[in-house]
């Protein structure tokens, strides 16, 4: 038909955007597709212009699950911060394209996905490693939540993790309770317990309220917009906001999937082949990490 030829994407089960990549190619080209088999002998049955018409209006509902994929499958950047965030808008984006739907087949697709998100998104917003994830990340904070309530709960998970990081840092600083003892009884053990504890309380109410302030002054700065780095706001705030620093650092590292180590699997199996069966170890280390970071 004078256009460039191309070939037909095909699904792939480990690939959870391929049935999307699948149909979109197919509609892009479902002239020509038409065209083969009415030239070609085959038993391929054509597509009737109602399923054309199916694969039109589910394009849109997948499209946006395209995308949350490959931002999740980032290596270069971070991605843990996102899951939530990405949940939130994935609801909103197709409660909002499925009311639009006229074809019985894509508004069912709809339905499923809106209700498996609603389903899930309560136990990720619960999760801590992504809830305190998601507040570090200044671009999203409390903003990335679906539920208000499990906001103020990763609020109070935030300001409780920056409590325990201060009163660690302050215990290795402070002197310890028999130390402090000694400068105010001269009784020495028959004191001991009470100054002990009174201490540690002192200590403990001290670290809760620096957290307290800490957070409250982190959530009250503006969100940065979302395509810049959070890694680097970290950087250049790490001595206005210390402890927090210290959870980012903690945090912000995980990756949302395992997309970045099947990479590297796939690439050692590039790599180690029965013509290249030989290389050392130090080499096939070299190949797969240090190029891959260049």
């Amino acid at each position: 038909m004078g256009g460039q030829a191309q070939k037909l994407v095909i699904e792939v089960d480990t690939r959870w955007n391929s049935t999307y990549l699948m149909l979109e190619h197919l509609f892009q080209l479902r002239e020509p597709v038409a065209a083969a088999l009415a030239t070609l002998r085959t038993d391929i049955t054509p597509l009737t212009s109602q399923e054309h018409q199916t694969i039109e209006e589910c394009l849109p509902i997948l499209s946006p699950f395209n995308q949350a994929t490959v931002e999740l499958s980032e290596e270069r950047r971070v991605s843990i911060s996102k899951v939530i965030p990405l949940m939130k808008m994935l609801y909103h984006t197709v409660l909002a394209k499925s009311e639009h739907l006229s074809n019985d087949v894509a508004r069912l697709l709809s339905d499923n996905p809106l209700r498996r998100i609603r389903e899930n998104v309560a136990g990720n917003e619960s999760l801590s490693v992504m809830t305190m994830a998601t507040m570090l990340d200044p671009r999203f904070k409390t903003l990335g939540f679906l539920s208000q309530n499990k906001a103020q709960e990763a609020v109070r998970r935030l300001k409780a993790e920056c409590s325990v990081v201060i009163g660690n840092s302050e215990a290795v600083q402070l002197p310890g309770p028999s130390e402090a003892a000694e400068g105010t009884s001269s009784s020495g053990e028959l004191w001991s317990l009470l100054d002990a504890t009174v201490n540690q309380k002192r200590r403990s109410s001290n670290a809760t309220a620096d957290a307290i302030v800490e957070v409250e002054r982190y959530l009250a700065e503006n969100n940065l917009r979302r395509n810049e780095d959070p890694l680097e706001y970290w950087h250049t705030q790490k001595h206005v906001y210390p402890h927090l620093y210290h959870l980012a650092l903690r945090f912000l590292c995980s990756p949302a999937s395992s997309v970045p180590c099947e990479r590297v699997f796939s690439k050692a199996g590039e790599v180690i082949s029965k013509r290249r069966n030989r290389l050392k170890p130090e080499t096939v280390k070299k190949v797969l990490f240090l190029n891959k970071n260049d």
